[in-house]
């Protein structure tokens, strides 16, 4: 007896993300479930026949203009020794085409999957109807195999076309209708071609006699029609349980688009459920091993990087520095601090200390308010050394005319490139100077080839458990963790670490750190002690001298990214000297300590910026009556060709 249990819609999403250099796509899995009452189910059924879009007829002369005589579907419903559904399937087709040269045969797509799961479509066999095998050939898509039966020649007339193919796991359990059901699309809603007459046959194997609830439908129409048609139940043969099931329909003058959607409950259970989990299948075991093997190698390259790549280990205790660092300009400090970002405003502040080139702010009136805009005025490149001398050229021309000026624009992109390429280089010079050594090594090499084959076995097999339907988001995690685990040899195996002369140079500047943070009391006096007044001649209490001192660490607090506190500390002095300095001129009349050291934060913040050089189906069960055309699985469609 058919149940009058309340019907459900659900809807399952299964999608996959592609990320990195193209080697990895992530996959989700969501349901969600509203149910309603049989009556409610029929009147949303109709309300979604009424807003379905209209089949499409092929134009005249198209490869689509012709029709279809009829169609029959054979289908013997089994279980395996595993409990899992099977299906054998024969589609027959008989196609009625013009007399003029247009088709060549027919195109049939079948889904691959059902219920988001694949169903292991096997073709076996394409003929006509006397058996004898027809040229064909095959390709899939995202969702279907796609068959294309031609041959060189035209047909005309009646032609048949007879497919046989196998499926697994074509049934499924509906918590909705608590029943396990076989619900079936026949023909499909994709055919632009009319059928005449429309007939199933769908056999039960014996075993599942026994499992039969009862209930059937039968749905006709367009996607979305809940409209009923007729499913007969032959007869079993005298026992019951031994004997087979068959059951039947029939349809008239199908359209284009119509399909017939079957359905057959079971008791709940009848079918062992498809195993999802991610240890079902062998991709996902090698996917597993693969994944493993890429962390190990990334643990390895993370040893041989605090091993083999470790920095020298520089001084032993880090002093603190007031006078910049002998030998090295700013761009080599940069390299070595790994602050090349702020390289460009370091060294454009290093040029105005130096008296080489003026920084000069002003005031632009904007449309809604004020901006203050940054000027640089070539001095003199005398004592400049070969890379200032190539910043000063992208900044001032490669003729170097005294007087010349450049405005530091936010969107200078053909500057930003040109240092870009200064910083590069730098790059190179800092390892010929000897400051670092190269991190190419045969080690690395190998780590990063076994992470490369890793990785990509981990992706490959990954994505086999997604098309499996296999773990829900678990390929997706670990594909990630192998591709991070390659970045991380990537990273972390060819790092060039710092020479004894590098370590020396970065200890040092974090000398000038230290000694920039501390409270003025404790600068002066280092100043005053024996081994500051010899490096620096500062007399007390000569205010100048500290002046001219703290002028020369300005650029290194600017690499730092202590422009700010530093440049109010030297402000003050200027202050208190009744002065301001000459390589900086601002709007204001009287010099301000506070605006001074508001205008260098400003402007080489400004400068580090510009200038860093850096096909669907049901999820509902039929029998609580919420079916409809196009709700289960197969179907598909087709066409001429």
């Amino acid at each position: 007896m058919r149940r009058a249990a309340a019907a459900s819609v659900r809807s399952a999403v299964r999608g996959a993300a592609i990320a990195i250099a193209a080697l990895l796509v992530g996959a989700a899995l969501l349901a969600g479930g509203a149910s309603a009452s049989a009556a409610t189910a029929s009147a949303h059924a109709a309300s979604a026949t009424a807003s379905a879009p209209a089949a499409v007829s092929a134009a005249p002369g198209d490869v689509n203009d012709f029709r279809f005589a009829s169609f029959d579907a054979q289908y013997a419903l089994g279980i395996d020794d595993t409990g899992h559904s099977t299906l054998q399937t024969v589609e027959t087709f008989v196609a009625v085409f013009p007399d003029t040269d247009q088709n060549r045969g027919i195109q049939r797509a079948i889904p691959l999957r059902y219920q988001g799961h694949p169903t292991g479509l096997t073709l076996d066999s394409v003929t006509d109807a006397a058996g004898t095998p027809r040229e064909y050939e095959t390709e899939t898509d995202d969702e279907n195999l796609v068959i294309t039966i031609r041959g060189d020649d035209y047909v005309h007339g009646e032609q048949v076309y007879v497919l046989t193919y196998r499926q697994v796991d074509v049934t499924a359990y509906y918590s909705d209708t608590d029943d396990d059901e076989f619900y079936r699309d026949t023909n499909g809603t994709l055919w632009q071609q009319p059928f005449a007459v429309h007939t199933t046959t769908t056999t039960v194997a014996p075993e599942l006699v026994g499992a039969l609830t009862g209930s059937t439908g039968c749905f006709v129409g367009p996607e979305g029609s809940n409209t009923p048609c007729t499913i007969s139940e032959g007869d079993r043969g005298d026992d019951t349980v031994e004997g087979t099931a068959v059951f039947t329909t029939r349809n008239d003058d199908l359209g284009p688009g119509d399909n017939v959607t079957i359905g057959i409950a079971f008791e709940p259970h009848t079918f062992a459920e498809r195993d999802t989990s991610y240890l079902a299948g062998a991709s996902s075991w090698a996917q597993l091993v693969a994944m493993v093997l890429a962390a190990l190698t990334a643990v390895l390259a993370l040893i041989y990087r605090f091993t083999g790549l470790r920095d020298a280990p520089g001084r032993p205790v880090v002093v603190p520095e007031y006078t910049p660092p002998p030998g090295a300009d700013l761009l080599i400090a940069a390299a070595v601090m790994k602050k090349t970002p702020r390289a460009a405003a370091a060294s454009f502040v290093d040029f105005a200390v130096r008296h080489k080139a003026q920084i000069v702010e002003q005031t632009e009136q904007g449309v809604f308010s004020e901006k203050q805009v940054y000027w640089l005025r070539l001095l003199t490149a005398h004592g400049l050394n070969t890379s200032e001398l190539e910043l000063a050229r992208a900044l001032f021309g490669p003729e170097l005319t005294p007087g010349a000026w450049r405005e530091l624009k936010k969107n200078d992109t053909g500057l930003a490139k040109q240092i870009a390429s200064i910083l590069q280089s730098t790059r190179k010079r800092s390892l010929s100077e000897g400051y670092f050594r190269s991190g190419l090594r045969w080690q690395g090499s190998v780590l990063l080839v076994l992470a490369l084959l890793f990785t990509g076995v981990a992706v490959v097999t990954g994505f086999a458990s997604l098309d499996a339907d296999l773990g829900g988001g678990l390929p997706f995690a670990f594909g990630f963790i192998a591709v991070a685990a390659l970045v991380v040899v990537g990273i972390g195996a060819f790092r060039s670490p710092l020479t004894a002369k590098g370590a020396e140079l970065r200890d040092y500047i974090e000398g000038i750190r230290m000694y920039i943070e501390w409270a003025e009391e404790d600068r002066f006096r280092m100043l005053q002690s024996p081994e500051g007044a010899l490096r620096t001649g500062v007399n007390a209490p000569d205010w100048g001298q500290v002046v001219k001192l703290y002028e020369k660490l300005l650029p290194y607090a600017v690499l730092l990214d202590l422009e700010s506190e530093w440049a109010k500390v030297l402000g003050t002095y200027y202050e208190s000297l009744g002065n301001q300095p000459d390589w900086y001129g601002g709007n204001s009349g009287a010099f301000n300590a506070a605006l001074f050291a508001s205008s260098i934060g400003s402007m080489s913040s400004a400068a580090s910026t510009a200038y860093s050089g850096s096909s669907s189906s049901s999820s509902s069960g039929f029998s609580g009556g919420g079916g409809f055309s196009g709700g289960g699985g197969g179907g598909g469609g087709g066409g001429g060709v």
